[in-house]
């Protein structure tokens, strides 16, 4: 999911050209905001996954140097949002099935052990947030607005790996899942699948954290990652 060096040694004929003009960055932080518009673009689909990236072109898109772009293209790596391949340049990362099912195996270990911990730490505020997620979920889900579905489900997990305490495993699933959300997610919009289980997986989840049942909480994670399909569009 991740390479290595010489982002800007694709070939000149080679541009990355997303469905939407990316906006010119004006703000103090340049490469944040080179990597916020990334990201965006990366997760909601104007830079498809296997897009050539070069430094130059979109250096002059966002009316910055490419120094910014180098660094906003090394914290997206650090994501697995992007790939560096040496000789080759940088690309929107693609993942293959059988990736995701390696991917989702050792997501599905951690799972259990932010859950786990975070049960053991559960405050008001922990739980207010995880419900405001949900809540706007069920928003998104309404709308049929794959991308925002996908944000407020990672933005879920996310709260519990932080209120696990345990900052090595939030960073480790933050790498693991990162790339995998914004791709799936893409697929499914793609395939044009439904999002109404999305809101009662995440309930269910939620109903067994608060319990802090171990039993409980061991099923409800086991079933919800077991249940997250790979859409049939994902190639071998």
């Amino acid at each position: 999911m991740s390479g290595a060096s010489n982002c800007g040694s694709a070939s000149s004929s080679i541009i990355a050209v997303p469905t939407k003009q990316l906006n010119p960055i004006r703000t103090l932080s340049k490469s944040r905001g080179v990597f916020e518009e990334l990201r965006q673009a990366i997760c909601s689909g104007d830079l498809a996954p296997g897009t050539p990236l070069r430094e130059a072109h979109i250096a002059k898109q966002l009316n910055v140097s490419q120094v910014p772009v180098r660094e906003a293209l090394l914290q997206l790596e650090h994501l697995g949002l992007v790939v560096r391949v040496q000789d080759r340049g940088t690309t929107v990362t693609k993942l293959t099935r059988r990736e995701i099912q390696q991917m989702m195996e050792v997501r599905r270990h951690l799972e259990l052990m932010a859950f786990h911990l975070a049960a053991q730490h559960l405050t008001d505020d922990v739980v207010l947030e995880l419900k405001r997620h949900l809540r706007r979920m069920q928003e998104m889900v309404a709308d049929g607005d794959h991308f925002a579905v996908a944000e407020e489900d990672f933005a879920f997990h996310r709260t519990v790996w932080r209120a696990s305490g345990n900052e090595v495993l939030e960073q480790t699933l933050e790498r693991l899942c990162v790339a995998m959300y914004a791709f799936v997610s893409l697929k499914r919009a793609a395939a044009g699948e439904t999002l109404k289980s999305a809101v009662k997986s995440h309930r269910k989840l939620l109903e067994d954290l608060l319990s802090r049942d171990e039993k409980r909480i061991t099923a409800a994670v086991n079933e919800h990652i077991s249940s997250t399909t790979i859409p049939d569009t994902v190639a071998d």
